[in-house]
């Protein structure tokens, strides 16, 4: 099988400094790609522990965040295990992206794999039952809630009732805690492809349709946390921002000028739809500008080169481009094993920057 496109090759970056006083995680919503970014925090995490210390990964963080499928992430890593007392590892999390679940999360029934009947039924509805997402859930967390994660949590959702985003984060002094399963439903509801997760009368759907990158929704929130000993300002912080794949599927305009509803949210030539695809992408690179505007760059410099954003020193963002478009929703052996190799292909490109964000990691938060 083909690898991915030697794009993703060695940078210049800045190493990370020792005065971040607290580190962030962030997690990219894309679906079954979030193999990718699983992938990545595994390699991370073996490097931690191959450090004085043997840190675990979600020890390293005092804030993970994520959208859709990177919130599903973020719970894994914050909440423990319904059987284990304590939260997934990232290998753990691996494994439920390559074995069964992916495929059983998005199984299509026969009668929507016949190809018009198909594009007829998920006109009208949802493509997939949240059933089996629920049953996956329900195994690794129980009856958890917002109360049980070990680490501060940011998962983002869009209420559809109200109108307003929503921020799931750790509840200490909350005594009727939002259930975990209930936060792992509704950041995933992503609009046509899953129905909106009804919490405490509301109907929720996929954070992504505003935050499909939630790095600078996570950096919002450490800047305006008022429970620490000192305020935290940007160059406080290390933020860790991990994509899940990217593809450019380009439209010529005479293509697109004719374009219908239909034409906006079917998928076109094994991509996803293209309104879902541009909504994602083109956040996703929003809030890549906006973080390293925020953290990286220096008053008085010159606006970092595209290929230089999210190459320190406070914020790292560490993206693959796919070679060919993965629909979100494409858990078939043939995709989960590219989504692998495009995994092994990022992480050997961004080997010398892994190991300089281990190495930072590792050490106390500066300030504590």
């Amino acid at each position: 099988m083909s690898g991915p496109d030697p794009i993703v090759a060695p940078r210049r970056f800045d190493p990370p400094g020792a005065e971040a006083r607290f580190r962030i995680l962030a997690i990219d919503g894309g679906g079954i790609r979030g193999l990718i970014a699983a992938r990545v925090l595994r390699h991370l995490g073996r490097l931690l522990e191959a450090r004085p210390g043997s840190l675990a990964l979600g020890d390293a963080f005092q804030l993970i965040a994520g959208t859709s499928t990177g919130g599903l992430l973020a719970l894994g890593l914050t909440v423990p295990r319904r059987d284990a007392g304590a939260p997934m590892t990232a290998a753990e999390l691996v494994e439920l992206y390559e074995g069964g679940a992916g495929r059983a999360i998005f199984r299509r029934s026969w009668l929507r794999r016949l190809p018009l009947v198909g594009a007829a039924i998920d006109l009208a509805l949802p493509n997939y039952s949240p059933r089996a997402l629920d049953a996956v859930l329900r195994d690794q967390f129980g009856a958890a809630t917002l109360a049980d994660p070990v680490t501060e949590l940011l998962v983002t959702a869009y209420d559809l009732t109200g109108r307003r985003p929503i921020f799931f984060k750790r509840r200490r002094r909350t005594p009727a805690a939002t259930g975990v399963v209930d936060v792992g439903l509704a950041t995933s509801a992503a609009p046509t492809y899953f129905p909106p997760h009804e919490v405490a009368g509301a109907a929720l759907v996929d954070g992504g349709v505003f935050a499909a990158n939630p790095t600078v929704a996570a950096i919002v929130e450490a800047l305006k946390r008022t429970d620490r000993p000192g305020a935290l300002r940007p160059h406080d912080l290390l933020v860790v921002s991990l994509g899940t794949g990217h593809h450019e599927t380009s439209y010529e305009p005479g293509a697109v000028r004719r374009w219908g509803a239909a034409d906006w949210v079917l998928p076109r030539r094994g991509a996803d739809p293209p309104l879902i695809d541009a909504m994602l992408d083109g956040q996703s690179d929003a809030a890549d500008h906006w973080a390293h505007v925020l953290l990286n760059h220096e008053p008085g410099r010159p606006p970092a080169s595209p290929a230089l954003i999210g190459t320190g020193p406070r914020y790292f963002r560490l993206q693959v481009d796919l070679p060919r478009a993965l629909p979100l929703d494409d858990a078939g052996p043939a995709s989960v094993e590219l989504l692998g190799e495009c995994a092994d292909a990022l992480i050997e490109a961004r080997a010398a920057e892994l190991e300089a964000l281990a190495d930072a990691l590792a050490r106390p938060p500066g300030g504590d």
